[in-house]
């Protein structure tokens, strides 16, 4: 209710920055004028461009962190991978190798 209250403030000083032309012969008040009522008209458009500014700038910051993040975990994964060689191999490993299904007779590695 006190932003109803506010605006409904400015857009009277609007108008009579605007209409004290006539009497005090300053435009300076009238670009004053002139430019808060500009202001008061396109107040959601530029609440809305800001926070889409806003979000671009936390989504930058959330993707430089991940960022980071994945290169931690890539050079982790690398680590994990080379510990898996030193491992007995899985069945499907030895399919791939092999290049057939071994039977249960046959001692593979």
């Amino acid at each position: 209710m006190k932003n109803i209250e506010t605006n409904h403030l400015f857009e009277y000083l609007c108008f009579f920055l605007i209409m004290s032309y006539f009497f005090i012969h300053n435009i300076i008040y009238v670009i004053i004028g002139i430019t808060i009522s500009f202001y008061l008209i396109n107040i959601k458009n530029i609440n809305s461009y800001v926070q889409s500014i806003n979000k671009k700038l936390v989504l930058k910051k959330v993707y430089k962190e991940l960022d980071k993040n994945n290169k931690l975990n890539n050079s982790d994964s690398i680590n994990i991978k080379s510990t898996k060689t030193e491992s007995k191999l899985t069945l499907v490993e030895t399919i791939e190798e092999l290049g057939y299904i071994p039977s249960l007779d046959e001692k593979t590695i």
